[in-house]
């Protein structure tokens, strides 16, 4: 990162990647930033958590990502991302050593105890555990946030999806006990070993999970298991962390992180800082051709199994394609990574570092 200090990222404009999917705001977008502020302050009381809450613009991401939602389903959305931002913080924050005395495994010891008991809370609150079983207690303070996800999904998601939901949540918290390992060694991964655990540590799977829940559909339960539903899932999660990686490479300097692309890139190449973010411009281009071919593949497939069927992809579909133009949007637009200001009259950005 100490290279990277006092350079430019300098990004043409970028929409072009995402002309070709809907873009639109949600009509409940006023009613939801009421809604969200107002439980924001009423449920964290401490001023500093409560300011990097506001940070994330919960309302905006949420309006952008899942437009063509219900206001019910919104507000899932939100407590759900509220829960995650607030939680991938603490973990960021949890695997920084704070004293030479502290060794590595007591650590990863706290995150891999913190993401147990996580996991059992939140397996009770989708309603996958025995009627018997007795709500566990929460590890942190804000883990109980998760609750208020929890309570619609188990009235509206069917109970393969909420499972589905779960074993992804599981996969990103795996995934952030590999990273905190990388950041505790201070070492940076490989190129490969970065999309390995990058595809985990982005959550992204976890809201392609309950994609029908928030398009409203239900998919023919085979085609979960279909190589073009996969492609899928792994095309828009490598794509939307592209992107996120370029957007907030800046505010990961602030915080000398070093799990991003552009970093890992340059320390395995050798190339310079527009090298680098060359070619994450073109993974965002090979990526989004290979998203609309497994649309294709996608829909074909479920032709065969009626026009109620095909019907239910395209609405799935639609919800994954304006969470694509949504991320991009809220990626300029929010205060969390704060390149609004830096975006040009032509599109483009001019970022210092």
């Amino acid at each position: 990162m100490c290279q990277l200090k006092g350079q430019t990222l300098r990004l043409p404009n970028l929409s072009e990647f995402y002309s070709q999917w809907p873009n639109r705001i949600s009509p409940h977008y006023e009613d939801l930033r009421q809604i969200i502020d107002d439980k924001i302050n009423e449920w964290i009381p401490d001023e500093r958590v409560r300011i990097k809450a506001h940070k994330i613009d919960l309302p905006f991401f949420c309006a952008v990502w899942y437009p063509g939602s219900a206001l019910d389903r919104l507000e899932f959305l939100a407590w759900y991302s509220l829960w995650l931002f607030l939680w991938d913080d603490d973990v960021e924050d949890l695997a920084i050593p704070i004293s030479r005395d502290i060794s590595t495994s007591v650590e990863l010891q706290k995150v891999q105890w913190l993401h147990k008991h996580a996991l059992e809370y939140i397996r009770f609150h989708l309603g996958l555990c025995d009627e018997s079983t007795p709500e566990p207690q929460t590890p942190t303070k804000y883990c109980t946030l998760f609750k208020h996800a929890g309570a619609p999904m188990r009235k509206g998601a069917s109970l393969a999806e909420r499972g589905r939901f779960f074993e992804a949540i599981k996969e990103y918290m795996d995934c952030v006990e590999v990273e905190c390992d990388y950041v505790l060694g201070k070492r940076l991964p490989s190129l490969q070993e970065y999309w390995e655990t990058r595809l985990g540590t982005s959550s992204v799977n976890t809201y392609s999970a309950f994609g029908e829940f928030m398009g409203n559909c239900q998919i023919p339960p085979h085609l979960f298991d279909t190589q073009d539903m996969h492609s899928l899932w792994f095309e828009i999660n490598r794509h939307i962390v592209a992107m996120n990686d370029l957007a907030s490479l800046k505010k990961e300097m602030s915080g000398q992180a070093l799990h991003s692309l552009v970093p890992v890139i340059i320390n395995e190449t050798g190339c310079d800082l527009d090298t680098a973010a060359g070619s994450v411009i073109e993974t965002l281009r090979i990526s989004g051709e290979n998203l609309d071919k497994t649309a294709d593949g996608l829909l074909a497939l479920a032709e065969k199994d009626g026009s109620d069927a095909r019907a239910s992809v395209e609405a799935y579909l639609y919800s994954f394609w304006t969470s694509m133009t949504g991320s991009y949007w809220w990626s300029l637009s929010c205060p969390r990574y704060g390149v609004g200001k830096y975006l040009q009259q032509d599109g483009s950005l001019v970022i210092p570092l």
